[in-house]
């Protein structure tokens, strides 16, 4: 079994808010929307762009003594389960676009490293933030499965805090379904929050999972919206559908239709065999999160967040976009679905962007770690050994009571040989430390986790090299909370792989052998990878392969992405 070797990666992050102190050449006029708040240094917030919000399945996995599939780890959510400090300098407009750069060597095999990283942030603050009030509809799988683990009283208990956090101008409608719909609580013309406690305690589970003519009753329930309120349908189920439609692409179609009229969805997975793919699918397409809800106080986590910060966009018709300069080149994109990648340009077009809720490195009283904001990975090969710019960047956007666009742009340059290799990494600005670590941390996660498909071995071996890395980061670097729990999940996954008896390997030993046309066997590895794996989060062939051809200072590259492929082509073993 082989490893993919690991690509530079341009980052685009949308996290806390400041200045690169980069070259960079703002353009466009973004003084009407100055006045939102004065937060500047310290009362600027991170930003996220919906879909997933957490890792809660990868977790929930491990913890259950499991070994993950790769599909479970969403760059996301891992994403959004960290707060990154924001670079210095004020940010003074609704959304600010700033840079970064780190150069150092990868984690896992010691490979030179590059990483552009590019931050969308706020001006609002989050202890300021007014939402809008709402039409509300939650749609509740109350089947005979939500049975197993209490899991629908862990909802329940989400719900009742729902219900009590909710304004009064607001308006709430509850539906159930199994294999039948119910309208428990239509919309009434003020708030009568003992009936929706008392139909909340009234659910019970029984019966089969009807996804398509639930949600649909949900949207329906909505009708025309209108603008001068928040319009959204949070969709809660633990299973696959098994009644009704049961087509995940029907499903997915049917949505679209209301989501353009200006209808937000939100889902939320419950237990460990919802289907993640289509879930996760929804949220992306209806501008809304995806959650896991573990346990009644993750509920309560999630329905406090989705009401207080997640509902309301802060700016709409997002768009990001990026040029390579001469020399350099664009690979893969991980974390978001939105990329539109070329081999030197892309962008991201992104319906509405949401106040993230974390506001320092602290994580949430009760244990959560959601509310950090969205980055995305592009990857960056150097085909140049030349110092000066890397690439040109640019940021627009709308507020939501206007349609003129609002434009940053910038520039990013690197003033030291690309290609060298440096024993301490380059950090652009001191802050970056987390984003550097959270960055090889991931790789590293989701490196293991597709190898552990067919070699626990080398999944052990991947781990253990960047698990060392991590351990003495983190106490040279502010004793950073996040990247802690990250080594306490390192530490999991590893005890989960060495529980199976599986022998120690090195990171050496894993490259050294080149897949034989027998370990091929014959499979059409595509069958399998598809959507329930990464939902076309990277391109199909492994994690790191590159979409623009290999990095010439690497190889072995192409040898090294056929494990890849082996191991996503056969049945996962974790499940």
């Amino acid at each position: 079994m082989r490893f993919p070797s690991i690509t530079p990666y341009l980052v685009l992050a949308l996290a806390g808010c400041g200045s690169s102190g980069l070259d960079s050449s703002p353009s466009g006029d973004g003084s009407d929307d100055s006045a939102d708040s004065d937060a500047g240094d310290d009362g600027g917030g991170g930003v996220t762009f919906g879909g997933a919000q957490d890792i809660g399945e990868f977790r929930g996995l491990l913890e259950a003594g499991e070994i993950p599939g790769p599909n479970t780890l969403d760059a996301n959510g891992f994403f959004n389960e960290h707060w990154n400090p924001p670079p210095p300098g004020p940010c003074t407009t609704r959304l600010c676009l700033n840079a970064g750069l780190s150069v150092g060597t990868d984690w896992v095999t010691g490979q030179y490293q590059a990483a552009l990283q590019v931050s969308v942030n706020t001006n609002v603050s989050a202890s300021d933030f007014e939402r809008l009030p709402m039409n509300l509809v939650v749609v509740v799988d109350h089947s005979g499965s939500m049975a197993s683990d209490m899991r629908l009283e862990k909802v329940k208990t989400g719900l009742h805090t729902l219900i009590d956090s909710l304004e009064d101008a607001d308006r709430l409608s509850i539906i159930s379904f199994d294999d039948l719909v119910t309208v428990n609580a239509p919309f009434t013309a003020t708030l009568d929050r003992p009936n929706l406690h008392t139909v909340v305690d009234a659910l019970e589970p029984r019966g089969a999972t009807n996804i398509y003519d639930g949600l649909r009753a949900g949207l329906d329930a909505l009708g025309e919206p209108p603008n001068e309120r928040q319009n959204r349908v949070i969709f809660l189920s633990d299973g696959r559908a098994t009644a009704g439609n049961t087509d995940p692409v029907a499903i997915k179609e049917m949505a679209l239709g209301y989501v353009s009229r200006g209808i937000g969805l939100t889902t939320v997975g419950v237990g460990l065999d919802f289907d993640v793919a289509l879930m996760r699918g929804l949220a992306e397409s209806g501008a809304g999160n995806f959650y896991f809800v573990e346990d009644a106080e993750a509920a309560t986590e999630v329905f406090t967040d989705e009401l207080a910060y997640f509902l309301t966009p802060i700016a709409l018709d997002v768009e990001l976009t990026a040029a390579s300069a001469p020399g350099w080149s664009f690979t893969d994109v991980i974390g978001s679905t939105l990329w539109d990648a070329r081999p030197t340009s892309g962008e991201m077009k992104i319906p509405a962007v949401f106040l993230a809720s974390r506001t320092d490195q602290a994580p949430d009283p009760t244990g959560g770690r959601r509310g950090g904001g969205s980055m995305i990975f592009i990857g960056l090969d150097a085909n140049t050994t030349s110092a000066g710019r890397v690439a040109d960047l640019s940021l627009s956007y709308r507020l939501p009571d206007s349609t003129e666009r609002l434009t940053h742009t910038m520039t990013l340059d690197y003033d030291r040989d690309p290609s060298q290799t440096l024993e301490d990494p380059y950090l652009s600005y001191p802050s970056m430390h987390e984003r550097y670590a959270m960055y090889n941390t991931f790789l590293a996660l989701k490196l293991a986790a597709t190898l552990a498909v067919d070699d626990y071995g080398c999944a052990l071996a991947v781990l253990t090299a960047a698990r060392t890395v991590l351990a003495a980061w983190i106490p040279a670097h502010e004793e950073d909370q996040d990247l802690a729990a990250d080594l306490a999940l390192v530490d999991l996954f590893i005890a989960n792989l060495r529980a199976t008896g599986t022998p120690e390997r090195t990171v050496e030993q894993c490259l050294s052998g080149v897949p034989s046309d027998d370990d091929l066997g014959g499979e059409d590895w595509s069958d399998d990878y598809g959507d329930d794996a990464y939902y076309d989060e990277e391109p199909r062939g492994g994690l790191y392969m590159c979409s623009t051809g290999g990095n010439p200072s690497h190889p072995a590259h192409a040898l090294l992405i056929v494990g890849a492929l082996i191991a996503i082509a056969r049945r996962r073993r974790s499940r």
